[in-house]
């Protein structure tokens, strides 16, 4: 594990070093664009860190929960709410399908909506342009279950289930050159057991990566 981490600070560090020494040499213009370049870079090691801390805490079972009564339902609405522009600009359609009635669940409101953050991020990251992603929530026998499904491409049916993995690699065009460090999914994991759900990867209609996650309705 340590390993695959130093590979991936490796391989943003060694971008900033040759921006820096390229710009120190004249070779390169400290322009507006070679800083949003150099700020990249930057964004994308933050990012790892931010990551690693978070999936250290939850494994640690040490990520603080303050649980209460929510409506997932509303919780869904804000955060497609909140990604539609960003799926928007990189050409991608964002659905929604949720009750008109709340699903109430017991819950941290902070922890669900990063889990919810980290999923659609992966669909922006890796759904070609022209798609869609669809966000829905049903009841199922006394549980919430909501999906996340997208659009082409997909996965190799065998990788499904290894996406929770940190830092598990998937080869072809899903693969983690346009997303991150494979470490969200393993967070997701990590606060859908704490509330006492599931969470799990299949294959969805349209061609892409569907999610499920399962949580218990509240009393």
């Amino acid at each position: 594990f340590m390993a695959d981490i130093s590979h991936e600070l490796r391989t943003p560090l060694s971008v900033l070093r040759a921006e820096l020494e390229a710009m120190e040499d004249g070779v390169r213009p400290l322009t507006r664009e070679s800083l949003t370049g150099l700020q990249g870079s930057v964004a994308t090691l933050s990012k790892l860190v931010d990551d690693l801390y978070e999936l250290s805490l939850s494994d640690a079972g040490a990520l603080n929960y303050r649980m209460e009564v929510l409506d997932l339902a509303e919780l869904a609405r804000t955060a497609a709410g909140q990604w539609r522009a960003r799926m928007a600009d990189a050409g991608l359609r964002l659905a929604l399908t949720v009750p008109g009635q709340p699903v109430t669940v017991t819950a941290d409101r902070g922890r669900i909506g990063q889990l919810l953050g980290n999923l659609l991020y992966n669909s922006l990251s890796y759904t070609d342009r022209g798609g869609e992603v669809h966000l829905s929530l049903a009841t199922e026998g006394g549980e919430a279950v909501l999906r996340l499904e997208d659009s082409a491409p997909g996965v190799p049916a065998e990788a499904l289930e290894r996406l929770f993995e940190r830092l598990y690699r998937v080869e072809g065009s899903r693969s983690r050159s346009s997303g991150g460090a494979g470490l969200g999914l393993a967070i997701c994991r990590n606060i859908a057991v704490a509330h006492g759900g599931r969470i799990e990867a299949y294959a969805a209609p349209a061609g892409g990566v569907g999610i499920r996650l399962t949580l218990p309705l509240a009393g």
